[in-house]
């Protein structure tokens, strides 16, 4: 129980601090609104408001796996889907099976 209730805790910080920095490197698009985090599936989602969009967007990785190089972690994004068709295929296609160093911020929750 104890364990479940952490790892929730965990989840939701690590959520938070993901929400934050995307919103400052990414924030001349639009906004992510929410954005949560299961790192028991290894499966993070998003909802965005784009700038130009009427309607919020939903991008879901999948699966993520995190590898650790010495001090530092990265995360290298493998499957996406998201609430618009274009979107999916533009994710899998740019972003899939690269390899991303985390903020700090998200590091020290891990």
């Amino acid at each position: 129980m104890l364990r479940f209730l952490a790892r929730g805790v965990k989840d939701g910080a690590l959520g938070l601090a993901l929400k934050a920095y995307v919103n400052d490197k990414l924030g001349a698009y639009g906004e992510i609104t929410d954005c949560t985090v299961d790192t028991d599936s290894n499966r993070l989602t998003a909802k965005a408001l784009l700038k130009g969009e009427r309607e919020s967007v939903t991008a879901t990785i999948e699966r993520y796996e995190i590898e650790k190089e010495g001090e530092d972690y990265y995360i290298v994004l493998k499957t996406f889907s998201s609430s618009r068709a274009w979107l999916t295929l533009l994710l899998s296609k740019l972003l899939a099976d690269k390899r991303y160093k985390l903020p700090s911020a998200v590091s020290k929750l891990l």
